[in-house]
């Protein structure tokens, strides 16, 4: 790994650690220099502006997903409706492992109302996920499994639907964090829109899946528990 290389992840893992330790909006780049001890010259040499800097811990988190994904999708086993199912999870800010990183974006996303970084999760879901989409979208239609006349249009138009549906659940729950009556709604919600995909892509009734429901409440608990812990650290 290049020197520079190496800088630029050990400004992005302090930076990341700081957000998650004392908030994003109580750390300052000061902070984050402090964390490494080096110049702003040395951070400046790299990253324009803290939200610069969060956006790489998100490319960062993302890139991971997205490679896992392509693997499943292009050398996996899987059936094409299988492989649908696992694409539009992507979209859904709890289809994560790291509860501590869903928190920072629902609370950023979320409660924050930062446009600029949700905007930007759109962008680069679109950006990731398109040609993906398209192709499974193919795939399936060459085995009879899903029909549509457009299929590359119609898998785009699927992600498209995904993220408006999850920006809908994220803003209900983030909300009233201690309502469990919402996640009754957004689960309302997430069956709708499982309907919908399937008449959307042609796919057999009952084969798309997309959700769990116990999975699902318990990854919205975890963010929950992180999300609780970064307002009261920056309340």
């Amino acid at each position: 790994m290049k020197k520079g290389d190496l800088r630029r992840g050990q400004i992005l893992d302090a930076a990341e650690a700081l957000f998650f330790e004392q908030g994003y909006d109580r750390t300052s780049i000061q902070d984050i220099l402090n964390r490494l001890g080096i110049s702003k010259g040395g951070f400046y040499h790299y990253f324009d502006a803290k939200e610069t800097v969060l956006r790489e811990i998100c490319e960062r988190h993302w890139t991971g997903q997205f490679d896992r994904l392509r693997m499943e999708l292009y050398t996996g086993r899987r059936t094409a409706v299988d492989k649908l199912n696992l694409l539009l999870k992507q979209a859904s800010l709890f289809e994560t492992e790291e509860p501590h990183f869903a928190a920072l974006m629902l609370k950023l996303c979320y409660r924050d109302r930062d446009a600029a970084i949700r905007d930007y999760r759109r962008r680069v879901l679109l950006d990731r996920l398109t040609d993906m989409a398209g192709d499974v979208m193919a795939e399936g239609v060459a085995q009879g499994t899903l029909h549509a006349r457009h299929p590359a249009e119609v898998g785009r138009l699927l992600l498209l639907l995904a993220m408006d549906v999850d920006d809908e659940a994220c803003d209900l729950l983030a909300a009233e964090t201690d309502n469990p009556d919402r996640m009754l709604r957004v689960i309302e919600i997430l069956n709708v829109y499982r309907e919908s995909v399937e008449m959307l892509s042609g796919a057999a009734y009952g084969t798309v899946v997309l959700f769990d429901a116990g999975a699902l409440v318990g990854a919205w608990q975890q963010a929950t528990e992180e999300l609780n812990r970064l307002e009261g650290i920056e309340g």
